[in-house]
């Protein structure tokens, strides 16, 4: 027993030791993005009730650091305000499947080709979702009814809790802008992020130290073909995990043998879907735009699943993720970096589960 936590522990320190730095970096990209592009500025890019303002929601919400519990705010105030419905499905697509802090952290553990595609199939499933939305909503220009986003229960309680807080930046110089960018990086995003990062890297390092143990002996039914791809359904669509915390274990996941079009299935519909932010998405679309949403995802994700280990095949491409980087000979920022996320991990954890005690 002993033994396993050792490995445990060291598995959890491998992944952490390989992407602490790119991911401080997409966080404070994160944050930039975050100050300049608040809902007013969304919604003034997007308004509209063409092909145009689907694709645009779509771009605009790829590098959002939002999951799929804190966007529903966001895509609220939208729908309220007059943005399609299609376009508003396309943003609730696009926002919780990928984001720049989630995409620097999938180069970190994977490889290019994951880390393209990853953004590539939130941008086609968006704009595909958005499309059906529209061609089948025939009240798009109908006042949107008021819904109460608090009922998304306590799943969703810390990636929604600084949404309401938007920072004023409007009349600051563009130093004060990048400042405040860098000051919601490690206060309000990662506070939000910390104990979704924290479960990500637990479950990671629970999967990669037991690599030699009976999970193995899932690959040949669960971890190659259709198979594959049905048990990254089954697991995503309830599952709640944020894109950036659901990197790790996707890393982990292909480690034991899990295709890479299974992870990118997994990566896609698990930050996409959970059963307390769908709630709230059926009050907001209505009607069977809720089941049309989710075929969607899962459609497109599997598509592109089963392209991009096509892609692996055809060209005989060396599967990569980073899951034994104690023995390489990491430098001293790599190490800085890891021990400065896990104090910020562990903090802000503890703090959110304090907060919930109260």
């Amino acid at each position: 027993m002993s033994l396993f936590l050792q490995s445990w522990a060291e598995s959890i320190w491998e992944m952490m030791v390989d992407s602490a730095f790119l991911l401080f970096i997409g966080i404070i990209l994160a944050g930039l993005i975050s100050i300049v592009l608040n809902s007013s500025k969304i919604k003034d890019k997007i308004i509209g009730n063409g092909k145009s303002d689907i694709f645009k929601a779509s771009v605009i919400g790829i590098p959002l650091p939002l999951c799929s519990c804190s966007v529903l705010p966001v895509a609220k105030q939208l729908r309220q305000s007059g943005v399609s419905k299609g376009a508003t499905v396309s943003f609730l697509i696009s926002t919780p499947e990928s984001g720049v802090d989630s995409i620097m952290l999938t180069y970190t553990l994977m490889d290019p080709i994951m880390t393209l595609a990853r953004p590539i199939t939130a941008f086609i499933t968006s704009i595909s979702a958005g499309l059906l939305e529209n061609k089948y909503d025939n009240k798009i220009n109908n006042v949107f009814e008021t819904v109460d986003t608090n009922q998304t229960g306590s799943a969703c309680s810390c990636c929604c809790s600084s949404n309401g807080n938007k920072i004023e930046v409007e009349n600051q110089s563009l130093v004060q802008k990048i400042i405040s960018g860098i000051k919601y990086s490690f206060s309000d995003l990662l506070s939000d992020l910390a104990p979704f990062l924290l479960f990500g890297y637990l479950l990671a390092g629970l999967v990669s130290a037991s690599l030699g143990g009976d999970l193995l002996s899932l690959s040949d039914t669960f971890t190659t073909g259709w198979g594959s791809y049905l048990g990254a359904v089954i697991i995503g669509v309830p599952l709640y995990i944020c894109a950036t915390s659901s990197t790790p274990l996707a890393a982990a996941l292909l480690a034991i043998g899990f295709s890479p079009g299974a992870v990118l299935v997994f990566m896609m519909v698990g930050p996409a879907t959970n059963i307390t932010s769908l709630t709230v998405v059926h009050k907001i679309l209505k009607g069977w735009s809720i089941i049309r949403y989710l075929l969607v995802i899962v459609v497109v994700a599997v598509a592109c699943g089963i392209a991009v280990d096509y892609l692996y095949d055809y060209f005989k491409i060396a599967v990569n993720y980073q899951t034994d980087v104690l023995h390489k000979h990491n430098n001293w920022l790599d190490l800085i970096s890891a021990i400065i996320l896990s104090l910020f991990i562990l903090y802000y954890s503890f703090k959110a589960g304090l907060k919930k005690l109260r």
